[in-house]
């Protein structure tokens, strides 16, 4: 490692970055840990813009802040790097990075351990002593973050008392550092005084450094390029789709057989247990391609779409069945392992080793054969008993990788199936089970594969993946029974999470601007829990609506005195609950008019259930029901949860057992069989421009306690941005109406895919599609005219709304 004329690229390795056009001269740097960079960016006074050359998040330690140290060295003026926003409990790689510069690595330990590292994987495998020492003398690291480890406060202070004697900074920097250490919450407005004192200080040249890639190829390994080839190769076996399931029929020394299954890494694990000693009877190539050809008939049957072999035709038949193992019992491959994935339009075959100093490779290539050509010939796999499985394992998900290369889809390895980016569509998407975790996930994946991609309406939060999201938890009394482990917050146990957010929920009173228990409880001027009894208990074939929005306050604007900006109003998020009964069960319907899946959900959903549905339900001594959780703008984050989502995904849960459906949904529509459902229906229909006219809903909504709300909603959109999920109209106010008559309870336009999306909720409300959907049409008319957009669909949902 030495200084050189030349100046290497930036960024030396891949990584997330944000890098303002306007500050390629920029020294500082922002490491915005768990916040998403153009949110922190947006936040960051304009005529100090100039001075941030780039901003990226940190969720761990190694990768992460390996990247993010390599990537700052090379960068041709940045000279500090702040540390900002809130770290990552599980990895606290912030706190992680002023142990490493302060006290270095563990030499003890090896494998470059921080001395005196804090939480999960505190070492840096990839940054030699040399390229820390490197860092440390030419990267300025300033910590303003906040942490739930408990021992990053003391950290932290004497980080700054090492900083001290380095000279590096002038003392009223440091002080204003050990102040800011001394608050529990860092705020923008300390980011923008600590960015303008940086400012201050005088400015020379950063040095050019040269850094060696060998020094971390494990980041970033050398590339090789490989010959497109797809040629179809012979191979000793078959596979098929049989009745619904995958079948592989195989010939091993001139016997044929056959295994069955849904699950084509158990076929691989059975055929390696069969073989057993006699594995060789398999080639290296053939391995590979047994892999690729389950997955690939798996694709097709999962997205009924016929794909080319990657096996030349044959005609083998297996005369004799292998039964499926019971139990998988998995030895991983020691030496190495692959990361696999699709990178500039073309397949990107990492071969990884454990081994730090061994060779890597990125394979790079638009086809198939010639990378398992080269994997063959080089065997870069460990031997022992479950190698062969390995190179199952690894083909299955290099031919699915193609698959989704071929149809313009989008690959994750591990990951069950490949995907399209969805960028027009805003879907409704259904998931149900009888255990809490069992729903989670399957709802996360399906907006993670389903939603539409695109910027959140609050910009600075980055891309999100956004669906109309209904979980269904049947059995509830299993399904809420306990809260998994995986949902834990800090030093928060789960049961303590849920015990204090069920506290929150039944409050009266409010700090800030509200809180779900005060709107519940007080804010109507009544306590609409006890009224909801009251009600279910004297008329129990109406459902009830409990009310949180309120559209007279809510989706408001106004000006700041002083300044004259604007600001909005900090509306509820879990807007309404419809309680029915239905055979002795109390069911309930809850509805989000925006939710961020992976992270607040689940203390929303077992608060709802322990504060409201719990108390409601064993006060009128009723059986278990169903519980509904429609998330109707339901989103993930993809700059700072997408590694969250993968996380729940890949978690086993217990699958669904036979459960009870009497609820519903039903879905209505012209060619689907009726129903006299009495739970919840709902059908989704195109919207056509309808002109406003008399109608109850409507004129109710338009003089709704002496505001026009659709006004007042459309209003809000045109000044904060059509893909704002506040507005939210409802012909029901708690304490006004009757919460047990015929209502539109709910009703949230705004723009998704460059159209009009509308989610509607009618309460007690006989469906007729033809005369509702024009309602719906009419209203959502009025946005597409003032926003200047063409209509999109609406999903409407019917609680106790056929007898």
């Amino acid at each position: 490692m030495s200084a050189k004329t030349k100046q290497p690229h930036f960024p030396i390795v891949d990584s997330l970055l944000l890098t303002p056009k306007n500050a390629s001269k920029g020294y500082i740097g922002i490491c915005t840990n768990t916040s998403a960079p153009g949110q922190v960016y947006n936040d960051i006074r304009e005529s100090l813009r100039e001075s941030v050359s780039v901003l990226g998040p940190l969720i761990v330690n190694r990768d992460g802040t390996e990247r993010m140290i390599l990537n700052t060295l090379v960068h041709p003026t940045m000279k500090y790097l702040i540390l900002f926003s809130e770290e990552s409990l599980t990895f606290s790689p912030s706190t992680n990075l002023l142990l490493a510069l302060k006290n270095g690595f563990d030499k003890k330990r090896g494998s470059n351990y921080i001395y005196g590292g804090k939480a999960m994987s505190a070492y840096y495998p990839n940054i030699s002593p040399a390229i820390l020492d490197t860092f440390r003398k030419n990267i300025t690291v300033i910590p303003l973050f906040m942490s739930q480890n408990k021992d990053s406060f003391d950290i932290i202070e004497k980080y700054i008392e090492w900083l001290e004697t380095s000279s590096r900074l002038p003392k009223n920097l440091l002080e204003f550092l050990k102040e800011a250490n001394t608050k529990k919450k860092k705020y923008f407005d300390q980011l923008n005084e600590l960015v303008a004192m940086l400012d201050e200080l005088p400015k020379s040249p950063k040095a050019t450094i040269a850094l060696d890639p060998k020094d971390f190829q494990q980041l970033q390994p050398p590339r090789v390029d490989i010959k497109k080839n797809d040629t179809p190769l012979p191979a000793p076996f078959r596979a098929s789709i049989e009745d619904g399931h995958l079948r592989l029929d195989i010939r091993i020394n001139n016997h044929t057989y056959f295994i069955r299954g849904d699950d084509d890494f158990r076929i691989e694990y059975t055929l390696m247990r069969f073989l057993g000693k006699n594995k060789s009877a398999l080639s290296p190539i053939e391995q590979f391609l047994i892999g690729a050809e389950l997955n690939r008939i798996n694709v097709e049957r999962s997205l009924s779409k016929r794909t080319p072999s990657f096996v030349l035709e044959n005609n083998i038949s297996g005369t004799e069945e292998i039964f499926l193992e019971p139990t998988l019992s998995l030895i991983p491959d020691k030496e190495y392992y692959y990361k696999i994935g699709l990178s500039d339009d073309e397949l990107s075959v990492m071969c990884m080793a454990f081994d730090t100093c061994a060779e890597v490779f990125d394979l790079r290539s638009k086809g198939i054969t010639g990378i398992f050509t080269w994997l063959s010939e080089k065997n870069r796999f460990q031997n022992y008993e479950m190698d062969i499985l390995h190179r199952m394992d690894i083909g299955g998900q290099i031919g699915r990788a193609r698959i989704a290369l071929r149809l313009g889809y989008s690959f994750i390895q591990d990951f069950p199936n490949i995907f399209k980016i969805n960028t027009t569509e805003l879907p409704l998407v259904i998931a149900e089970s009888d255990s809490f975790l069992d729903t989670h996930r399957n709802l996360l994946m399906k907006v993670y594969t389903e939603g539409i991609t695109e910027a959140h309406g609050d910009e600075r939060k980055g891309l999100a993946r956004t669906a109309i999201a209904l979980a269904i938890y049947r059995d509830t009394k299993n399904a809420f029974s306990k809260i998994p482990a995986i949902y834990a917050q800090g030093d928060l146990s789960p049961e303590a999470m849920r015990e204090s957010y069920k506290k929150q929920l039944l409050r009266f009173d409010y700090d800030g601007d509200y809180s779900y228990g005060e709107r519940t409880r007080a804010h109507f001027g009544f306590d609409q829990l006890k009224k909801t009894q009251e009600l279910l208990k004297n008329n129990p074939s109406q459902a009830t609506i409990v009310q949180r929005f309120d559209p007279t306050i809510d989706m408001g604007i106004s000006k700041k005195p002083d300044t004259g900006q604007l600001e909005y109003t900090h509306d509820p998020c879990l807007t309404h609950d419809i309680f029915f009964i239905e055979n002795g069960k109390l069911h309930s319907f809850h509805i989000a008019r925006a939710h961020n899946l992976p992270n607040a959900y689940p203390e929303n959903v077992f608060g709802l259930y322990d504060a409201y549905v719990s108390t409601i339900r064993d006060a009128l001594k009723l059986e278990y029901g169903d519980m509904y959780m429609l998330s109707s703008r339901g989103n993930i984050l993809l700059l700072t949860e997408e590694q969250r989502v993968r996380k729940i995904i890949a978690e086993p849960s217990k699958p669904m057992s036979d459960v009870n459906r009497e609820s519903g949904p039903a879905l209505i529509g012209k060619n689907v069989l009726p129903t006299k459902h009495a739970g919840v229906s709902y059908l989704t229909a195109s919207l056509t421009d309808e002109k406003l006219f008399n109608h109850p809903f409507i004129e109710r909504i338009r003089n709704f306690e002496g505001v026009d709300t659709l006004e007042r909603a459309i209003k809000y959109l045109k000044t904060k941005g059509v893909s704002h999920n506040n507005p939210i109209l409802t012909t029901h106010q708690a304490g006004v109406t009757n919460p047990q008559d015929d209502h539109l309870a709910f009703f949230q336009a705004n723009v998704f895919g460059k159209k009009i999306q509308v989610t509607a909720i009618f309460s007690n409300h006989k469906p007729n599609p033809q005369i509702d959907i024009r309602i719906i049409g009419a209203l959502a008319g009025q946005y597409a005219s003032e926003l200047s957009t063409p209509l999109g669909e609406t999903t409407i949902f019917y609680i106790n709304g056929e007898s």
